[in-house]
């Protein structure tokens, strides 16, 4: 199971191994779905899920609940790779706003916008068709998610590609398989090999 939409240029439809949960379908392998939704599986009866780039598009707070479901519906040793922006990497930090204290703000590239009144009350706003990015992930926002779900009772949970703070990272030669991911070196150069996105495998 793919969440966001299965179109026909991704590996994942080529493959014929996966269908996508989408709020607004738009191939012939996507299933109406609201990801913050109790997901319309039996437990313990999906082999795999895959989500990339999606769930930064969620309010923050709702993500334990998409986790707690995952880990229902995983059959014991099933797979989940999650991946999402990585607002550690330098490149994702140059087109970011941040607060007096560094906190990000938005990103200016994705949806997010600020504005400032006279007295320095500087206010975040955001695109409200869906691709704004709502919270900007982080090895520390992930272990923090990771901890309030289900998801932590996995047998196995290995972090792929991450910046572990803003000076170290870690970039495992991991096995794609049926579940690529896109924004990554060798596919994605931008960031010079380093990560882009954090790339997390759990394990049932």
């Amino acid at each position: 199971v793919y969440f966001g939409n299965l179109l026909e240029h991704l590996p994942q439809y080529k493959s014929g191994l996966f269908h996508g949960l989408a709020l607004h379908p738009k191939s012939d392998k996507d299933i109406q779905h609201d990801a913050r939704d109790i997901l319309p599986f039996e437990s313990d009866s999906i082999l795999g899920f895959q989500s990339e780039d999606v769930f930064e598009h969620l309010e923050y707070a709702t993500i334990p609940g998409v986790l707690d479901e995952i880990y229902r519906c995983l059959q014991i040793g099933g797979k989940f790779r999650m991946s999402m922006p990585d607002y550690n990497s330098p490149l994702l930090r140059r087109r970011s706003v941040y607060d007096s204290d560094g906190m990000i703000l938005c990103d200016l590239s994705m949806g997010g916008s600020v504005s400032a009144s006279c007295n320095t009350t500087v206010t975040p706003s955001f695109m409200s068709d869906g691709d704004a990015h709502l919270w900007f992930p982080t090895y520390t926002h992930v272990m923090e998610l990771i901890l309030a779900s289900d998801i932590r009772k996995c047998r196995e949970i290995c972090f792929q590609h991450v910046w572990v703070d803003r000076q170290a990272f870690i970039l495992n030669d991991f096995e794609a398989g049926y579940m690529p991911v896109m924004r990554i070196p060798p596919n994605d150069m931008r960031a010079d090999g380093k990560p882009i996105s954090l790339v997390v495998d759990f394990w049932k």
